[in-house]
């Protein structure tokens, strides 16, 4: 199991944010029983905390483009002396929950569980480079692992394609479907498959082959 940390990078966290974060890290760090060996001395830290607070407070108020610059400076400098405590925290800690959440720090959000893939947009049939070919194309799913796709060339009483062969492919584009005689007009849908399960199947697209 992976181990839990404290996130190492505050630059983008919200100033106000920011602002109110640092001082309970500072409060919390004053005559904290474990974590005693800290790399920044609080005496400097809290100097330059006053100093963000002190620039951001005054940039808030319709700062000029110079204070706003002097504000994120600061805020950098903070986040660099952060970084660096957060790194001994992780290291003091070794995963131990009880003493990450006792430094004032933001713990790493837990890794979302893998989901059931969702639609696939931007499904498109083409012309294929050769003649008596279509191709296939959409945008990948970053949770995707294959995609299945079936090609109709006839419609029913009720005017709904009668799907072919399920065909499956690990890549959104350079899918070739052949033969295809022309004038015939083709109908394509896809989904999206992965280890939790098979996504819902786009909406049928159609091109008639030249």
């Amino acid at each position: 199991m992976r181990k839990k940390k404290v996130i190492l990078d505050y630059s983008l966290v919200s100033d106000d944010e920011f602002n109110t974060m640092v001082g309970k890290v500072m409060d919390c760090l004053e005559g904290h029983a474990i974590l005693v060996d800290l790399p920044v001395s609080l005496v400097e830290l809290k100097a330059q905390a006053d100093d963000y607070k002190a620039k951001w407070q005054k940039a808030s108020r319709g700062g000029s483009v110079l204070e706003i610059a002097e504000k994120n400076d600061s805020k950098k400098a903070v986040s660099r002396q952060l970084k660096n405590i957060a790194f001994y925290v992780n290291t003091v800690a070794d995963g131990s929950r009880s003493i990450l959440l006792s430094s004032g720090l933001i713990l790493e959000s837990d890794p979302k569980s893998s989901q059931i893939p969702g639609m696939v947009q931007e499904v498109v049939l083409v012309d294929g480079k050769q003649r008596n070919q279509l191709q296939v194309k959409f945008k990948p799913l970053r949770e995707a692992i294959l995609y299945e796709y079936q090609i109709a060339g006839t419609l029913d009483a009720f005017d709904q394609p009668v799907w072919g062969e399920m065909l499956q492919t690990s890549t959104s584009y350079a899918n070739i479907f052949s033969p295809v005689q022309p004038g015939f007009t083709y109908y394509l849908r896809v989904r999206a498959r992965n280890k939790r399960g098979i996504g819902d199947w786009c909406d049928a697209v159609s091109l008639t082959a030249r």
